[in-house]
């Protein structure tokens, strides 16, 4: 198989088997040839897992075997900018007027120094966001550095207010998609709407570069983030995520349903009480972590 092709795969290991996926699954379509599926059983996996981009594409030869699951994405059609703002309504126009008003101004940014010490300096403001410990918390600035110019197919929309920069998005474009891979922002300017005015922003540049789609995850593991989606007109896209055996190691473990991810596999009713369980575990392994580092007293 060409290189090309599996350059982006991860192969993890679950339990007694193993399974592959293709990291830009979202941004390019995928319908998995026999050589394909022949390297993978070379390369000892015994279920390959793949989405169907339907808002694009329709998987060919779907075979019976393969098991299946609803998968979801907040998207949205690229509208003109004009008629998006008014789908999203008026609490989220006055937001964007609120952070005109408080001095934030937006621009499509290019990979640069200036760029990558404000968000090294986002990513180290605070360990805890969104009620959950943040990851990139204690990164350095040369990691920062070698991130933001190390991005291809990427575009960095940047917030500033006067010199500094309050926050930022960084866009991945693919084949039909622009995709939201990160929005953040200072939390010392929460009450300025940085991040009503950096989608705004999004939504325009796509609008007028003809980005058509434009994905921002997933909805329903996050209740307030799916707000926001919404309220800025993402709606949640139902799609399938195909799984296909490759061994009989496989093929035993989509029979006992052990294929599928335990948070996607949860119903609703209990997934959404243990929402704040979760966020206090990850509160939790943050502030352990920073007391083994000496970071907090």
């Amino acid at each position: 198989m060409p290189h090309k092709e599996t350059e982006t795969l991860v192969i993890r290991r679950r339990i007694f088997f193993k399974v592959a996926r293709d990291l830009a699954e979202y941004l390019k379509d995928i319908s998995p040839s026999e050589e394909l599926l022949q390297t993978l059983y070379g390369m000892e996996v015994d279920v390959f897992t793949f989405l169907e981009r339907r808002w694009c594409f329709r998987v060919p030869n779907l075979q019976e075997e393969w098991a299946t699951v609803q998968d979801n994405v907040a998207l949205i059609q690229t509208p003109p900018y004009q008629k998006w703002l008014q789908i999203v309504g008026k609490k989220t126009r006055n937001m964007i007027r609120k952070a005109e008003k408080s001095g934030i101004r937006t621009e499509v940014s290019a990979p640069s120094g200036k760029l990558a010490e404000g968000i090294w300096k986002i990513f180290n403001e605070t360990p805890i966001r969104q009620e959950r410990g943040f990851p990139h918390y204690g990164m350095s600035l040369e990691t920062v550095r070698k991130i933001v110019f190390s991005q291809q197919n990427c575009t960095f929309i940047a917030a500033y207010l006067q010199h500094e920069l309050a926050g930022f998005i960084q866009l991945v474009h693919g084949e039909n998609i622009t995709i939201i891979s990160q929005i953040l922002s200072l939390q010392k300017h929460r009450d300025k709407a940085v991040n009503n005015a950096l989608v705004a922003k999004v939504m325009e540049f796509c609008a007028t570069n003809n980005f058509k789609w434009v994905m921002y995850g997933r909805i329903g593991n996050h209740p307030s983030l799916d707000s926001f989606k919404q309220s800025n007109g993402f709606h949640r896209f139902v799609l399938t995520r195909y799984f296909i055996p490759l061994t009989s190691k496989g093929k035993i473990a989509i029979r006992l349903g052990l294929h599928r991810e335990i948070k996607d596999s949860l119903p609703r009713s209990v997934k959404t009480p243990l929402i704040p369980i979760y966020n206090w575990t990850s509160r939790t392994r943050m502030r352990v972590r920073l007391l083994l580092e000496g970071k907090l007293r």
